[in-house]
């Protein structure tokens, strides 16, 4: 008990020491007082100043170079970004619409091919009968993000007429004669739109500083829109018109040949077609077989009942013979291999010509009708931009919102300058 009422006895006056030591300001003698064993701890104090000294000058002008730069850097431009607010800039007004882009449903005639309708033409029917098309839809945002829109809409004196009048503040207003690249990314800036790929609705947001002028540009956006979806597959479908017309050329030229082919064939042989010829020498031919047939009964009969010298029988043989030959000379216009002008050699020249005439009259009819088709392709609208929400005047402004951005700039200084100081804090610690 004796130990430690000396030790508390001891605390006592090197509280009472410290505490008249601070209060004259003499911080020499406050590393004298103290014992050994902290003072052993302590770097050695030379010039009449200790280190405990220099430590509590350094923090008292740290709490001041904390608060200058609180006011300058953070307090400061709040207020001015206040005031900026609130006195000087430009009221800005937002217009919003909402697009899509839709194909029109197929049409198909089930009534007349009395075919089933299929699984898509139900569906279109209980869809409203179009279906959108969300890859189109994400062409059109990013034709409104890129710079062949600036160059579209009218170029550098159309934004010129809207952002870079004198009514509009200095920091808001567009800059007369800015090239492509500022005048891209300033478009940018007040430019909002973004799809929602689910519903492919694509929802855009424009702002200006006059109600009129926002509308304006959101009615010249929607005219842009519809023309680029318009031109999508214009391309596509004009491509297909000009193979078809050149596919047109291509067969009808084949069928001219063919037909001249033929024409040179029938010139050659003076037939205008071998196969009627055919079939009148075949006539012939079996006529003549009658008649044989008759004469040979004739000369059977007559074999039997007078003699072989008779006038009558010499008359019926020299008739039989006659026909005989008109017969072989028949058959030898029909079919001759010591020849090729036989009927049979002419058909099948004929039958191949004739064929190539069907097969190029065949492809020139479906030409033209791949003609026709792509033809009204081209014609009619494949894709339409539908406008869900029409853009429309807006009464108020939506911009500058005072409060909302002093408050944010002020978090964001403070922020900011909360963590350099405590960065120079630390590393002042490091230093001593």
């Amino acid at each position: 008990m004796t130990e430690i009422k000396q030790i508390s006895r001891k605390i006592g006056n090197w509280t009472t020491s410290l505490r008249n030591i601070v209060s004259r300001g003499d911080v020499v003698n406050l590393s004298k007082s103290l014992p050994a064993v902290i003072r052993a701890r302590l770097p050695s104090v030379g010039g009449g100043a200790s280190p405990a000294g220099q430590r509590l000058q350094p923090a008292a002008s740290g709490m001041g170079i904390g608060a200058k730069t609180l006011i300058f850097f953070v307090l400061l431009p709040t207020l001015l970004m206040f005031l900026y607010s609130l006195l000087w800039e430009s009221k800005g007004y937002v217009v919003e619409m909402r697009l899509t882009v839709r194909a029109p449903p197929e049409q198909k005639v089930t009534a007349t091919t009395g075919e089933a309708p299929t699984m898509s033409s139900l569906l279109s029917k209980f869809s409203g009968g179009s279906k959108s098309t969300v890859q189109d839809t994400f062409i059109v945002l990013n034709y409104l993000k890129s710079r062949a829109l600036i160059a579209d809409i009218g170029g550098r004196a159309y934004f010129e007429r809207i952002y870079s009048g004198d009514d509009i503040d200095y920091f808001s207003r567009l800059d007369r004669g800015e090239n492509m690249e500022d005048l891209w990314k300033y478009w940018n800036k007040h430019l909002s739109a973004s799809v929602e790929t689910i519903s492919g609705i694509l929802t855009i947001q424009v702002d200006a500083y006059s109600p009129e002028s926002a509308l304006h540009l959101a009615r010249d956006l929607v005219r842009l829109s519809e023309n680029l979806v318009n031109e999508i597959t214009l391309r596509g479908r004009k491509d297909a018109l000009q193979r078809a017309d050149l596919e047109v050329s291509v067969s009808s030229q084949r069928l001219a040949d063919a037909r001249e082919k033929l024409l040179q064939f029938r010139n050659a042989n003076l037939l205008i077609d071998p196969t009627s010829k055919a079939t009148s020498i075949g006539e012939v031919i079996a006529k003549l077989t009658l008649e044989k047939i008759d004469l040979e009964s004739a000369l059977a009969t007559f074999n039997g009942s007078l003699s072989g010298d008779s006038p009558s029988e010499r008359i019926q043989r020299s008739k039989l013979a006659t026909i005989n030959k008109q017969i072989a000379e028949a058959r030898a216009k029909l079919t001759n291999d010591k020849t090729n002008d036989a009927l049979s050699a002419q058909i099948a020249g004929y039958e191949r010509l004739k064929l190539e005439e069907q097969f190029a009259q065949t492809l020139y009819a479906i030409a033209q009708t791949s003609y026709q088709k792509a033809r009204q392709e081209l014609e009619k609208q494949v894709l339409y931009l539908v406008v869900v929400v029409a853009p429309t005047l807006p009464e108020a402004p939506t911009t500058p919102r005072v409060f909302v951005s002093t408050a944010l700039l002020f978090i964001e200084l403070a922020v900011v300058w909360a963590i350099f100081m405590l960065a120079g804090a630390a590393f002042s610690d490091q230093l001593v």
